[in-house]
């Protein structure tokens, strides 16, 4: 073997050539655009060697019309062709947004001009050979071009991969919310059935004591008093508890769910906090999925004013157009920083995105400090 072999890298030690690895076992598609029979029968017989897939045309009007079924890695185009020749061709080629940057090697006579090599250049071609074709010169080129032409097919194939996976991540992340709202939805049911009636009998019998030794045993009525103000505050406590785990109002529709909150909220926060409905009949044909997350994202949101917006007043704005539900809040209190915002991080924001995300919602951040922030909230009807 000469040493010019073995420096050519589309070469092998052994002289055979190197062939592309596709990295989905699909080989590229070359397209050689030649009028003459025997100069395409050599340039494909070149080509085919190296394990690509071979379309040839022999005009450029021909040419076009294959592009227009299939893209190609590189396109081999002769210069001097009748009627259209190489230089109109690739111009047109380039001029498709699909194919403008299939990268386009001429291939033309030896005696042809620097001024014809300088236009083939500002027509967009990647390289510009001359014939006789030296096979291991054009394998060379070829392999840089068809190299490219796999690392973006595998770049591709790895961001499908990654839609993939996280689209699987969602579907797992909303069985197991939905898995988790059956399960609080269930020891909501027996707190209530069991726990709930025990008490309920419990506080009717204190009643009767308390009631029976009022004037006849004042120490044991007094007793008697204390756990009747023991057995209601837990009474309270066990009904916290359900309607933190499923409120029963949920049952009713979401609206009439909100509504509750935002009575709870206030109760508990002394925050004003006002609601507002844009849209009638918000939640009619709503899903159950959809309802309870959109339930528990404002229950975070508003415990998340509590807990750090310091803010005096939250506003809640319900609305539904064109398949799409819409939940505004917003406080005026301290806000966030712009980098707190990105994050998504701070006061409970990751919970809420990720909860939006395995719904295929989207979630919108604006605050500005000292200004309060608006939480908006953007859900497809399911």
């Amino acid at each position: 073997m000469s040493t010019n072999q073995q420096e050519i890298p589309a070469l092998k030690a052994n002289g055979n050539l190197r062939q592309p690895l596709s990295p989905d076992g699909i080989p590229a598609s070359i397209l050689v655009v030649d009028d003459s029979p025997a100069k395409q029968k050599a340039v494909v017989s070149i080509v085919s060697r190296m394990g690509l897939d071979v379309t040839t045309a022999s005009s450029g009007r021909e040419a076009l019309r294959l592009l227009l079924k299939q893209d190609f890695a590189v396109i081999l185009l002769d210069v001097k062709m009748p009627v259209m020749d190489g230089f109109e061709t690739a111009t047109l080629i380039h001029g498709r947004p699909r194919s403008a940057h299939t990268p386009i090697i001429f291939i033309t006579a030896e005696a042809d001009s620097d001024s014809e090599r300088f236009l083939a250049y500002t027509m967009g071609a990647v390289d510009y050979i001359f014939s006789p074709i030296v096979p291991e010169v054009l394998c060379a080129k070829l392999r840089v071009f068809v190299d490219l032409f796999y690392m973006q097919r595998k770049l591709i194939l790895q961001a499908d991969e990654l839609r993939q996976s996280k689209q699987l991540l969602r579907q797992l992340a909303s069985h197991q919310e939905m898995i988790k709202e059956e399960e609080r939805k269930r020891i909501a049911r027996e707190i209530h059935d069991e726990l709930g009636q025990n008490l309920l009998a419990l506080r009717i019998d204190a009643s009767m004591l308390h009631a029976r030794t009022a004037r006849m045993h004042p120490k044991l009525n007094e007793k008697a008093a204390h756990a009747l103000n023991h057995i209601d505050t837990t009474i309270k406590s066990v009904r916290s508890i359900i309607n933190n785990l499923r409120p029963p109002v949920l049952d009713l529709g979401l609206q009439a769910a909100i509504e509750w909150q935002i009575q709870e909220f206030r109760r508990r926060s002394g925050i004003s906090c006002e609601l507002t409905v844009v849209t009638e009949e918000f939640d009619k044909d709503l899903g159950e999925k959809c309802a309870t997350a959109l339930f528990r994202i404002l229950q975070e949101s508003l415990t998340n004013v509590i807990r750090h917006a310091k803010a005096s007043q939250v506003d809640v704005v319900l609305s539904k157009e064109s398949g799409w539900l819409g939940m505004k809040i917003s406080d005026n209190g301290i806000g966030l920083r712009q980098d707190q915002t990105k994050r998504g991080q701070t006061f409970g924001l990751q919970g809420i995105d990720e909860r939006i995300q395995m719904l295929g919602g989207e979630l919108k951040i604006e605050s500005v400090p000292g200004q309060g922030t608006s939480l908006t909230i953007s859900m497809p009807v399911n």
